[in-house]
């Protein structure tokens, strides 16, 4: 009985690896992206932080810095957010909330990573994070993050799977 049990543990734990291996497998690096035309070259985690926190408007040279979001729900924002900003999507309500009540809104949110792509393409000062695998040469990449969240000094080799 003991051996069935365990059998049936190990099972689901390898059943649960594979799971957690393919939900993160799409998410394995994000590329934060800015305009081709941006003078910004690199980012780290504590100015991507007050650049989402909305406590840094403007760029060193006075544009405005536009950060765009996926949806809350949406697994590389989960990703992004728990790294460079410490927590999940849904517990920041309560700074947001207070934000707002000093007429600080929260950065637009879009649809999908595609959209995230195509809104930074045509608008300047904007700044949005993807999958990686997403990136296109009408963007520019300035940080790397690795699911661990590390910040890569160079960008990755990727496996990327259409």
């Amino acid at each position: 009985m003991k051996k069935m049990l365990k059998n049936q543990l190990v099972g689901l734990l390898a059943v649960f690896c594979i799971c957690l291996n393919t939900a993160h497998a799409e998410t394995d690096v994000i590329a934060v992206i800015m305009p081709k035309t941006s003078k910004i070259q690199k980012l780290e985690k504590g100015e991507l932080s007050l650049i989402y926190l909305r406590k840094k408007l403007y760029t060193s040279e006075g544009n405005r810095i536009i950060p765009i979001n996926l949806t809350s729900s949406h697994i590389v924002r989960k990703q992004f957010t728990s790294i460079v900003l410490g927590g999940l999507p849904e517990a920041q309500s309560e700074y947001w909330n207070e934000a707002y009540y000093h007429g600080i809104t929260p950065p637009h949110v879009v649809a999908s990573e595609d959209a995230a792509v195509k809104f930074v393409e045509i608008t300047p000062g904007a700044i949005a994070y993807i999958n990686a695998c997403k990136l296109t040469d009408m963007v520019k990449p300035v940080a790397w993050i690795s699911a661990t969240g590390i910040f890569l000094q160079l960008p990755p080799t990727m496996q990327c799977s259409e």
